[in-house]
């Protein structure tokens, strides 16, 4: 099945939530509070090993009703540190819906405030990364729904504490293999520590055969004993090649004010951290980002592979993004398959990768995206941008690495600024610079048309071959999809109005029929994207290309992956490649790549970082003997 099973509970007089698969409780009848406060943040030592940290980062093993995500966020905002983020992270294979979580929080009014703030973005029945900021509080959930082994195997980042709350060893001893207990020491912080209910033998050694020193403790309720340990040796970091890298404490400029660049910003933000963003036009949203209305429309396909994963996770991280940002207009979008994938289609809604409210069937070849909507691209960018330091009428030709550090020039080798860590995010302009120059991207012209509308505006916006939208009283439509060498300033023309024209007809000839030019404003625009061939985005840290090939592009060819720390430029970024598709993925990739920039755990999974990782190019060319 595409979709996660929720978990069958049963509940016992005092309310207290039973698996009904594991027949276990999720948390002690004496109190499931202050068993998580005695228990997992006592035994790991909180809050004091965060006193001092900007940066923290604890695992969770079972996530379950989410009380001890709770119990954490409430003790994290009554001890944070000034301006400092906590990262908590955590797994669940069988994930509970809200209102069973909101009958669980009910008995426990000391959390009240944060439950409600929770249950109302409560993460959605799909498998896969869920990434939920609360940033007023420095707080970030993500909650991993899937096998938790596989979940492990798919982290990233380095953890310094862990709370081991699956049920019990003896009811569910998938929980405890001693595969899972590897895959902790090797995600864990030098001298993290961990802490769990259970005194089982085979968790005590599980934890002793990968360097967790461990002790025997006082229980909480009827439980006479539970388990602290702490890590004593750091197992050795899987050999893939994103390099494990912080720029923490830097000054960091993003090169580019169009959606990538405004995301990279917004994420920073969210850690309380201001960025520079230079961009040579005028003001923000001036390129591909600028048009009137774009559609957040999912890419939902029938595998599980890294992409189709990435998309899912980009989907609802943008939907959740722009809600809290109050930028979405939740018309739903309406996906008319096209004749050619109405099999596809339809078996996307036999075995669906998203609960009915996300997406269900609209009639023959026809499927409803009822929580998807649209935004108005420069009001987005704006938003995102206003935390950062924006420097219009700033163009940057050049940079160049100057000691620990990168020196930003414009056109006439002016010097611009000097920075301890840049992002590229300039769209197509992302291989102009000397660093980049051996990318491989495609520019293609996109022109869209928008028209007044008699009658009243449609329920829904429609995708499929092209889209429509309801815009300023009439129906924005399109696009033109073009390749060409270079972006050019060649305005709209009447033959891609016409083209626009006839591929609405096609795709929804009741409105087509309802264009009436003297009914509002008319007008079309046209902007340049950039993708790379195998239409993925480009995010990561900058290769070093002469460190490739002298050192590891054999290697590469071979099938290894060497350690990616050498393959990298330091302090040097970039996001880009993001084709028609930005408003989707920006959001989530902009997220990830802070997380990269501060080394903290990514949300997402190695598979999807590599497929979009930028060095994915050198590795092909090495791999078919290109230079």
């Amino acid at each position: 099945m595409r979709i996660p099973q929720t978990a069958e509970l049963t509940w016992d007089a005092d309310g207290t939530p039973i698996s009904a698969e594991f027949g276990d409780v999720y948390y002690s009848r004496g109190g499931g509070l202050a068993e998580c406060e005695a228990v997992f943040l006592a035994g790991c030592g909180l809050p004091a090993a965060w006193a001092g940290r900007q940066r923290y980062a604890i695992a969770e093993l079972g996530f379950g009703t989410g009380l001890n995500a709770l119990a954490t966020w409430r003790m994290w905002r009554a001890n944070r540190p000034p301006g400092a983020s906590l990262h908590f992270v955590s797994t669940e294979a069988h994930p509970i819906d809200a209102a069973a979580a909101a009958r669980a929080h009910q008995h426990f009014p000391e959390i009240a405030d944060l439950s409600a703030r929770l249950l109302a973005r409560w993460p959605v029945q799909a498998f896969g990364p869920q990434t939920l900021w609360f940033p007023e509080d420095g707080f970030c959930l993500t909650l991993w729904i899937g096998d938790a082994a596989a979940s492990l195997q798919g982290m990233t980042g380095l953890f310094d504490a862990w709370l081991l709350d699956g049920f019990a060893p003896a009811r569910n001893p998938q929980m405890w293999r001693p595969e899972l207990f590897a895959a902790i020491a090797a995600l864990s912080a030098p001298g993290a520590t961990a802490a769990t209910y259970s005194v089982a033998g085979s968790v005590r050694q599980g934890l002793a055969d990968v360097g967790f020193t461990v002790t025997r403790r006082p229980g909480f309720g009827a439980k006479r004993q539970r388990l602290e340990a702490r890590l004593d040796t750091v197992a050795p970091a899987p050999p893939k090649f994103q390099p494990r890298q912080s720029a923490a404490g830097k000054t960091i400029t993003i090169i580019g004010a169009g959606i990538a660049g405004a995301c990279i910003a917004a994420a920073l933000a969210r850690r309380n951290i201001q960025a520079i963003v230079l961009d040579g036009a005028s003001g923000p949203a001036k390129g591909a980002s600028g048009n009137p209305c774009a559609l957040i429309a999912p890419r939902l396909d029938r595998g599980a592979n890294a992409a189709a994963r990435f998309y899912l996770a980009a989907y609802l991280f943008a939907l959740d993004a722009y809600r809290q940002a109050d930028l979405l207009s939740p018309i739903g979008i309406e996906e008319r398959a096209k004749h050619d994938d109405q099999a596809a289609l339809a078996d996307l809604l036999a075995d669906p990768p998203l609960p009915a409210p996300y997406f269900r069937a609209a009639g023959a070849g026809a499927a409803l995206h009822a929580l998807s909507g649209t935004v108005a691209p420069v009001a987005v960018v704006e938003a995102f941008l206003a935390a950062a330091e924006l420097r219009a009428n700033t163009p940057v030709a050049a940079i160049e690495r100057d000691g620990e550090g990168w020196l930003l020039r414009d056109p006439s080798g002016a010097f611009v600024q000097k920075s301890g860590a840049v992002v590229i995010a300039g769209g197509p302009n992302l291989a102009a610079f000397t660093q980049l120059d051996w990318l491989r991207l495609g520019i293609s012209r996109g022109q869209v048309d928008w028209i007044g509308l008699s009658g009243p505006a449609p329920l829904h916006a429609v995708s499929g071959d092209g889209y429509a939208a309801p815009w300023a009283g009439g129906l924005m439509f399109g696009a033109t999809f073009d390749a060409v060498n270079a972006p050019d300033d060649h305005g709209p023309t009447a033959q891609d109005s016409a083209r626009n024209h006839a591929r609405l007809l096609k795709l929804a000839p009741e409105l087509a029929a309802r264009l009436d030019g003297a009914t509002g404003r008319a007008g079309a625009r046209v902007s340049f994207r950039a993708a790379a061939p195998d239409r993925l985005p480009l995010m990561g840290a900058a290769p070093d290309r002469a460190a490739f090939a002298t050192s590891h592009s054999a290697r590469f060819a071979k099938g290894q992956k060497p350690s990616g720390a050498a393959l990298a430029l330091p302090g040097l970024y970039l996001l880009g490649g993001l084709g028609a598709r930005g408003f989707l993925t920006a959001p989530l990739l902009g997220e990830a790549l802070a997380c990269e920039i501060l080394g903290e755990p990514s949300p997402l999974d190695w598979g999807m970082l590599e497929a979009i990782h930028p060095l994915r190019q050198l590795i092909r060319a090495a791999k078919s003997g290109a230079a």
